[in-house]
């Protein structure tokens, strides 16, 4: 699962062989066929590894390290960044991408990645609900889930942080101009290579 996803991050899902990946993976067909009886099996077992990934790495940590809703988002926002930085040495987000190159036959990861995208949505939506009045937006989780994926995908595209650096900085006077917090007059600091994961940085 890990050489596939690093195979469909680097070169798309379509192009990819199911071949090519046994060869890496240095795996027999048998043993191939026996849990993945087709290719897009496999995709869904990628899918879902994301999705425990996004879970036990970004999510929960997240919720652990804070219970202000803009800070949580900030580390989410790390993570998008992270995934972007490591490529596929550590397979993950953006998804965006995937989805585009996924036609209706093959509608069960279409539905796993909605799911995924969905939950992602919901527990932000509930971290900003908790926060009070100050967030009060039920539509703002779906912004800044779909503002990170966009800019993941075009950090990606570009192979620079840069559109993902921006994102996150606008993200961030965004929310704090809705806190009424005088977000206008914020402008963060451009984080160094060693300050990547520090969502603080952003």
């Amino acid at each position: 699962m890990r050489t596939a996803g690093e195979l469909f991050w680097r070169q798309g899902y379509a192009q990819t062989g199911v071949s090519s990946i046994m060869k890496r993976a240095r795996a027999t067909s048998g043993s191939f066929y026996h849990f993945f009886p087709t290719k897009e099996d496999l995709l869904v077992a990628v899918i879902d590894t994301v999705a425990d990934k996004l879970e036990s790495e970004v999510l929960a940590p997240a919720e652990e390290a804070s219970s202000d809703a803009a800070e949580r988002i900030g580390i989410v926002t790390g993570a998008y960044l992270l995934s972007v930085e490591a490529g596929p040495a550590d397979f993950g987000l953006p998804l965006g991408s995937l989805v585009r190159e996924l036609g209706s036959d093959h509608e069960a990861a279409r539905r796993r990645i909605d799911a995924l995208m969905e939950n992602l949505t919901a527990r932000i939506a509930g971290w900003l609900a908790e926060d009070g009045d100050r967030f009060d937006r039920p539509e703002l989780a779906t912004l800044v889930v779909a503002v990170l994926e966009g800019a993941a995908v075009m950090a990606t595209a570009r192979r620079s942080r840069a559109p993902l650096d921006a994102c996150a900085a606008q993200l961030r006077t965004h929310l704090s101009l809705i806190a009424g917090e005088g977000g206008a007059s914020m402008r963060p600091p451009k984080p160094t290579a060693g300050e990547a994961g520090d969502w603080k940085a952003w």
